[in-house]
């Protein structure tokens, strides 16, 4: 134990590093979301017109997300406040430290404690998973999270912390309905969560029988609805149309490394345009994607969580419009997991670690490496990027009888 306590500490302070290094543009949504939200109050926050204040996005995430960055902002302003007050009025209070503060990379880094958080507790629930401290490393030291989380600074590992604590305890424990609360708190972490509906829903069906799934149901629904509350707006029509379907573009691949990358490349398509039979390329996404759902939920047990919820979330990338490079990360946790059981697995995951984070440096160029510029620049090189990709999804179905 005390070793698993030494490398969470490295992990811990290697993003501390990092997160004080760069960011993302992404990161200045979260910044405007949360000073926005300080100031005038959450109520109206998903109506309001942030191009035209802040240059940023209107808030497309759901509350969890908007609340954690008010109050790091609120932490960054008060900190900022309280070094200025003792430095007017202690002369051994270190100057320097107001120069820290307004450094251009301080303020992000606040914003990017909750995801380096998540990733912590990611890793630290791979041992309580599987009890092996050398897999919590793959988490802890692999470029994939810590790129994402402390260097880019987006939010991913919060709902794969909130999704893997739900399924620890609905695997490991009785508390169905403090399950159900976690697994609440990732679809209001981000959106992309609501692909685990099916296995999660199956899953502690076949645990906790009908009568606990409907009552867990309804206490999820009752705690969604609530956490709606601060900014009077309708939860399902706000996570429907401003959140789920109306964030991001309409294209058919937001840079992630798919199918619709190899067949039309990273340019703008419109998902909504006729692609083969007349059927948008939107609907074939979700046809194949249905398909292979469908496999995967004929086939389920509960030995098999894992495995299917890797599974439905590398399919969900490969095939369906609008996916991001990063939406593939929740897939390497789980894919973790499941190698927890069969070793074969790690090569798979060591070369989807490398996928995710060679199409998330493909979207940013940071840091800019000459040689690794100019190989991903070839259309050659991504095309046999994803063909891999689609060989190990492949791969992977094979052996999910195994699991």
């Amino acid at each position: 134990m005390k070793t698993l306590h030494w490398l969470l500490l490295a992990g811990f302070l290697l993003r501390l590093i990092l997160s004080v290094q760069i960011y993302s543009g992404d990161v200045n949504n979260h910044i405007s979301w949360g000073r926005d939200i300080l100031r005038l109050g959450p109520a109206g926050v998903y109506q309001r017109d942030f191009t035209s204040r802040y240059g940023t996005m209107t808030p497309t995430y759901p509350p969890l997300p908007l609340a954690i960055f008010t109050l790091s902002q609120w932490l960054y302003d008060s900190t900022y406040a309280i070094s200025n007050w003792a430095n007017s009025r202690f002369s051994i209070f270190p100057s320097r430290f107001i120069w820290l503060l307004e450094d251009q990379d301080v303020l992000p880094a606040f914003h990017k404690i909750w995801a380096i958080l998540a990733d912590i507790g990611i890793a630290y629930l791979v041992y309580k998973f599987t009890n092996k401290p050398w897999l919590t490393t793959l988490v802890l030291f692999n470029p994939a999270f810590f790129y994402n989380s402390a260097y880019w600074g987006q939010i991913e590992a919060i709902p794969i912390f909130f999704l893997l604590a739900s399924f620890y305890f609905l695997t490991r424990t009785r508390r169905s309905y403090l399950s159900a609360l976690c697994f609440v708190l990732a679809l209001l972490s981000k959106q992309s969560s609501i692909i685990f509906i099916p296995v999660f829903a199956l899953a502690f069906w076949k645990k906790f029988g009908l009568r606990t799934s409907v009552t867990g149901a309804f206490i999820g629904l009752v705690f969604f609805s609530i956490s709606f509350l601060p900014f009077l707006t309708n939860p399902f029509v706000t996570y429907w149309q401003k959140i789920q379907t109306g964030s991001g573009s309409d294209f058919i691949t937001d840079h992630a490394f798919n199918l619709w990358a190899v067949l039309t490349g990273l340019g703008k398509v419109s998902d909504s345009a006729p692609y083969w039979l007349g059927i948008s390329y939107n609907h074939w996404g979700f046809i194949l994607f249905g398909s292979a759902l469908a496999f995967i939920l004929i086939k389920f047990r509960p030995s098999r969580l894992f495995a299917a919820s890797a599974l439905v979330n590398f399919g969900c990338f490969l095939v369906v419009a609008r996916r991001h490079e990063r939406d593939i990360l929740p897939s390497l946790a789980f894919l973790l997991l499941w190698a927890g059981t069969k070793r074969s697995l790690l090569a798979v995951f060591i070369f989807l670690s490398g996928f995710y984070w060679l199409n998330l440096y493909h979207n940013w160029w940071a840091p800019r490496i000459p040689f690794l510029v100019t190989w991903l620049g070839s259309p050659d090189t991504i095309t046999l990027l994803i063909v891999f990709a689609f060989a190990s999804f492949t791969w992977l179905i094979l052996r999910y009888d195994q699991a």
